[in-house]
């Protein structure tokens, strides 16, 4: 009799536990790309089952998914980075727990670094599954939105009905760029003949797509490279998520009334650096706010504008501001921290090649960017650096040396 009693308790436990995660699939390499489109939303967290942190998320993570079971449209799963490192390989993961999204079959560029609570994640949850698109009705509820973002890009489109085929990749879209970009609609009976898409953009002009509306991809495509800024700002609300995008940032740091520097910045970044994007960071950030790492190049918010580039492992110092209109010199910059030249003049090595470039006669010896003797100091530590993920919160895998 208490052997069956014993039986009957473990029964009603292993029911429990897989009632507990009924809602959350366990990704392999044979399910993973079926389950990632098998519903609107979905939610993977990325761990590994000797890291604490990944521990103590399990059962929490569990628990959301079966409060989120009855939703259709939003799926929770897990992937082991032991057994299937290749998959977190796959998403560039670089740390336990990471909890990424993806919508529509695409990955989200932002992850979730809520509160690990079932509270927090169900909400977040929610949130993201709200219609990412806002419905305007007349001209004048466009003037307000224009009035709103007077300095800010957002997307405009005019569709036939909600349930048409262009409006819904038009959702799509908005749904991957949650975030990054405002979207608006007019929904009109009498728009069938003319539906367009364009983004609104009071600083360089507004910008129409030229390209077939149900094209998913062309059009996911083109409100990418629209929304998202050559050159974005740095704040410490999204500090961590640039560092830990793992490139080098080429930083402006300016006084917050200054917006010429930073127009200026991103001209030449755009004349110069467009296929740089890839390999660096290009930002700009309040002096004010970001006095610190000022200091450690031997600056003060006096010196405003100041440009800079942050590897991870030091920072290199723009000789002066005033020289980025000088023709290439931004880019030679760059290719200076992925040809290690800037860490070698650091170090002493003296190159002769460029002499007087951005020093003119008159210019005290102490501000060239080329040293003058062997002696010369080490540049500063990156500063950045340390808004990368904590090991308090996160288990950082090993990375390799930054330049």
């Amino acid at each position: 009799y208490n052997e069956y009693k014993s039986y009957l308790r473990m029964l009603i436990f292993l029911v429990f536990i897989g009632a507990l995660g009924a809602n959350m699939v366990n990704l392999d390499p044979n399910n993973i790309d079926e389950t990632l489109k098998s519903a609107p939303l979905v939610m993977i967290n990325f761990s590994a089952g000797w890291c604490r942190y990944s521990q103590a998320l399990k059962p929490i993570y569990e628990k959301a998914a079966s409060e989120l079971s009855a939703n259709p449209d939003v799926k929770l799963s897990y992937a082991d980075c032991v057994a299937h490192g290749d998959i977190c390989s796959r998403y560039r993961v670089n740390k336990y727990p990471t909890m990424k999204f993806v919508r529509s079959g695409e990955m989200m560029k932002s992850e979730y670094r809520g509160q690990r609570s079932v509270e927090a994640i169900t909400n977040h949850v929610k949130q993201l599954l709200e219609d990412p698109v806002k419905q305007l009705h007349g001209a004048l509820e466009l003037q307000k939105v224009k009035e709103e973002n007077q300095k800010q890009k957002f997307v405009l489109g005019y569709f036939k009905d909600k349930n048409s085929y262009p409006y819904q990749i038009f959702k799509s879209a908005a749904s991957i760029m949650s975030g990054q970009c405002k979207f608006y609609a007019y929904v009109e009976e009498d728009a069938s003949s003319h539906e367009t898409v364009s983004v609104i953009d009071p600083v360089a002009g507004d910008h129409r797509f030229d390209g077939a509306v149900t094209d998913a991809k062309q059009l996911s495509t083109w409100v990418k490279e629209q929304c998202v800024p050559i050159v974005r700002e740095i704040t410490f609300e999204n500090g961590e998520e640039l560092t830990e995008e793992g490139l080098p940032f080429v930083i402006l740091f300016h006084d917050p009334e200054d917006s010429k520097s930073v127009e200026l910045f991103t001209k030449k970044v755009l004349e110069q650096c467009q296929d740089q994007r890839d390999t660096v960071n290009f930002l700009h950030a309040d002096g004010y706010k970001f006095a610190h790492p000022l200091s450690h190049l031997g600056k003060s918010t006096n010196d405003l504008p100041v440009l800079a580039i942050d590897s991870f492992k030091h920072m290199y110092l723009f000789p002066k501001f005033e020289n980025i209109h000088r023709s290439g010199r931004l880019r030679r910059f760059v290719e200076d921290l992925h040809s290690g030249r800037l860490h070698r003049e650091f170090h002493g090595e003296v190159f002769h090649d460029r002499d007087g470039e951005d020093v003119e006669p008159e210019s005290h010896p102490e501000k060239r960017d080329v040293p003058e003797s062997p002696q010369a100091t080490a540049p500063p530590e990156s500063v950045f650096k340390k808004l990368e993920p904590s090991g308090n919160r996160y288990t950082i895998l090993n990375k390799k040396d930054e330049l």
